[in-house]
């Protein structure tokens, strides 16, 4: 039984994923059902023309951040106190707002332009001059949002993410139905600024103080955080480029259709991680940071959370894996029934996001830039492309699944060596225990799923699901003591 203090991290750890993970939930209930009223009200013409305002808008926003909305966080949360604190603040605001200007005045001055490049003619370019407006208003509203996730004011952080977009559900529905298409881009802008208003409205309550500040000072300030940005932001561009490569590669040398399905299982195995994945990261990066320096209590908080996102991510590949062929039928249809074995194999590839996934955000909590460019955006670039061309090549899309799994165990070996070298930090020996026999249960139920008999495969794949679910269970009871603390919680109701 771990001891207070011990049980007091795993207990801030799972609260952290509980609270975003909750809210990631409901978000994808909103969209699902702002989905359906797109889709009831202005049919698949009108959720087309979402689709590409949208496609145009969100790398826009991306570009023109710099990757401030990363960087920020980490030097917000490790400011050293409340002055330090309020002038990253002030600077982070005013170098958003003047980036978001930009954005919103270069989208306007290109607006006939992206009309032609995204419409195929120019007589939509009154819709990009709102998305000009939308690209501004998301730019302030995720500098608030990241105020709010550096200080880990976690639950307005959480409101303030559900709010948003249930407020733009009632917004642009009436819009739709009002104008039709016109009303999409509009809605759009109005979705930005209540957007930066909700998290506006929350950052206020914070202890930031207010001061004034001269572009000087700002850029002097902004300076490493740009820096860390930057870096950051390439890697976006290059993984997109990458993803982009490889696609075009499998059209090119195969079909269009092969593209649809690998992009599909792709998206449907990272989706159900995203989600354990994004809701843990909200919390464990800003407190990562914070303690960075602390080198001992660095590496005791990487290896508390690396137990835990184990014990969430396993299950869940596990269950991915036994239930393929249900979750391509219901998800998607039969024609993708040729997936099965690179949906396993993808499924059984989480493993190596779950170990790598705490590791990772060292170089990035440390500022190291250097290192960040060579291993995110060099080797996790070139190692991806390499193994899935050479895997579509030899072997179709089973050929990437088997290259996935290649990559598995380099993604793993390369990210253990090298932050132990370069960092002096890993995992004990009792999270290798405990990633071994989760492994060795994982690996047994890939292999299971090749058993010839249907009903022994699925018997022993079943049983492997269902044992891991009552292990990864106890495994987190026993850290965190889920039956005292709903004791705890319903006595302090009453």
């Amino acid at each position: 039984m771990p001891n207070n203090s011990t049980q007091s991290s795993f207990r801030s750890i799972m609260k952290g994923t509980a609270i975003f993970g909750g809210v990631q939930m409901v978000t994808m209930a909103i969209n699902i059902v702002k989905g359906k009223l797109v889709a009831a009200i202005l049919g698949a013409t009108g959720m087309g023309i979402s689709s590409h305002l949208m496609s145009t808008l969100s790398p826009i926003q991306q570009f023109f951040s710099f990757g401030l909305t990363t960087s920020a966080v980490k030097a917000i949360s490790s400011a050293a106190d409340t002055q330090t604190r309020s002038r990253l603040v002030k600077c982070l605001r005013r170098l958003m707002t003047l980036l978001g200007l930009i954005a919103m005045i270069g989208t306007m001055v290109c607006a006939h332009w992206l009309s032609a490049f995204t419409f195929e003619n120019s007589i939509h370019w009154h819709w990009f001059l709102y998305l000009g407006v939308a690209v501004f208003f998301l730019m302030l509203s995720t500098a608030e949002t990241t105020i709010l996730q550096g200080m880990r004011a976690l639950r307005a952080l959480a409101v303030c993410n559900i709010v948003s977009p249930l407020s733009g559900l009632f917004i642009s529905v009436p819009l739709y139905w009002i104008w039709g298409v016109e009303g999409i881009a509009p809605a759009m802008a109005a979705l930005g600024l209540i957007s930066w208003g909700t998290a506006r409205y929350f950052t206020r309550s914070l202890p930031i103080s207010s001061m004034t500040q001269s572009w000087e000072e700002t850029l002097s300030i902004g300076k490493s955080m740009l820096t860390l940005g930057t870096t950051i932001m390439v890697g976006g561009v290059v993984g997109a480029l990458t993803t982009y490569a490889i696609n075009t590669f499998i059209a090119h040398d195969g079909t269009e259709s092969d593209v649809g399905l690998y992009q599909a299982t792709n998206f449907i195995t990272m989706q159900c991680a995203t989600l354990v994945f994004t809701a843990m990261g909200t919390d464990f990066f800003p407190h990562l940071s914070s303690i960075i320096h602390d080198h001992k209590r660095s590496e005791t908080l990487i290896g508390q959370q690396g137990e835990i996102v184990l014990l969430l991510t396993v299950p869940i590949a596990i269950a991915l894996i036994t239930l393929a062929p249900a979750v391509i039928r219901i998800l998607l249809t039969s024609e993708f029934d040729p997936t099965l074995f690179l949906m396993r194999a993808m499924s059984a590839s989480l493993i190596s996001r779950a170990i790598c996934y705490p590791l990772d955000y060292i170089c990035i909590a440390k500022g190291d830039n250097t290192y960040f460019f060579l291993m995110e955006c060099v080797w996790t670039n070139i190692k991806t492309a390499t193994l899935t061309v050479c895997g579509y090549m030899y072997g179709g899309l089973d050929g990437i699944g088997i290259a996935i799994l290649i990559g598995t165990v380099l993604e793993i070996s390369v990210s253990i060596l090298f932050n132990r070298w370069r960092y002096g930090i890993g995992y004990s020996a009792r999270y290798y225990t405990l990633a071994g026999i989760l492994f060795m249960t994982l690996a047994g139920c890939f292999a299971a799923s090749f058993i010839p008999s249907a009903i022994l495969s699925y018997a022993i794949m079943t049983l492997l699901m269902v044992g891991t679910s009552i292990f990864a269970y106890l495994q987190i009871d026993k850290r965190i003591n889920i039956h005292n603390l709903i004791q705890q919680r319903f006595h302090a109701r009453s």
